[in-house]
């Protein structure tokens, strides 16, 4: 780790004849974080243990030289590469970046990453490292205890619209099962995620939208129906909205249709 080298932390494990990459070994048993480094090339060089097994590698020899999309969805896989690329030319962090990511069975899970840039003690831009958490209670038995950060009653609200999002869900509804007001609840919504329930319900069926696009053969009226639209006119005015193109174009600029 470049950082170390140029540090008095660094001539430190210099002078004891220690590995930083021993440092490493920390992201291995903090519950929930997971830890990667990739090079300017946006190849994969390292993921800790713990992250290997989500997208179906058990070692760092399998996952060396790869990049996130030939392990991850084309939308996921753009956004990293964005981020990263910004991370880099920079040469600032981008913090708690919010991330969907769509699990086996459909559902919706919110990851943080934080992203730092990778130098060389001259300062040169070499690649960007950061770190992974899920957002909300995920998986309890890997996870341990980890909760939502903010209210109990928004974990609940985040919870329904995980598992309702495709359904016809209303402000009501959210207000029903987290037990909060209309005002109290538009709150928390905002200083969690930066948006409005209404607009997160929004996003994330937009996200879902963005896969199924990339991955499947759907017409637009059909994809517009399986994430929640009303119909393929609602689904396109939201999604040039949110992706400043239309969905048809969408597809047709990367490739898939």
């Amino acid at each position: 780790m470049n950082l170390l080298e140029s540090s008095r932390v660094g001539k430190w494990f210099g002078e004891q004849d220690c590995d930083p990459m021993q440092i490493f070994i920390l992201f291995e048993n903090i519950p929930g974080i997971s830890f990667f480094v990739k090079d300017s090339n946006h190849r994969l060089l390292f993921m800790n243990k713990r992250f290997l097994p989500r997208i179906g590698l058990s070692t760092n020899d399998e996952l060396y030289g790869k990049t996130d999309f030939d392990l991850f969805p084309p939308r996921l896989a753009e956004h990293f590469r964005r981020d990263d690329r910004a991370v880099m030319d920079s040469k600032q962090p981008m913090l708690n970046i919010l991330e969907l990511v769509f699990n086996s069975q459909g559902l919706p899970d919110w990851y943080l990453t934080n992203k730092y840039p990778l130098t060389n003690r001259h300062g040169q831009v070499v690649g960007v490292m950061g770190t992974v958490r899920p957002y909300g209670e995920e998986n309890p038995a890997i996870h341990g205890d980890l909760k939502w950060e903010r209210d109990d009653e928004i974990g609940r609200a985040v919870s329904f619209i995980r598992n309702n999002f495709r359904s016809n869900l209303e402000i009501a509804d959210l207000v029903k099962v987290s037990g909060l007001n209309h005002r109290k609840l538009h709150r928390g919504f905002i200083e969690l995620f930066g948006v409005a329930p209404m607009q997160f319900i929004t996003r994330t069926r937009i996200e879902s939208a963005c896969d199924d696009l990339l991955t499947s053969e759907k017409k637009l009226s059909q994809i517009a129906k399986d994430n929640g639209f009303y119909d393929q006119s609602s689904f396109t005015q939201h999604f040039r909205r949110q992706m400043k193109v239309t969905p048809l174009k969408y597809r047709k600029q990367r490739g898939f249709a």
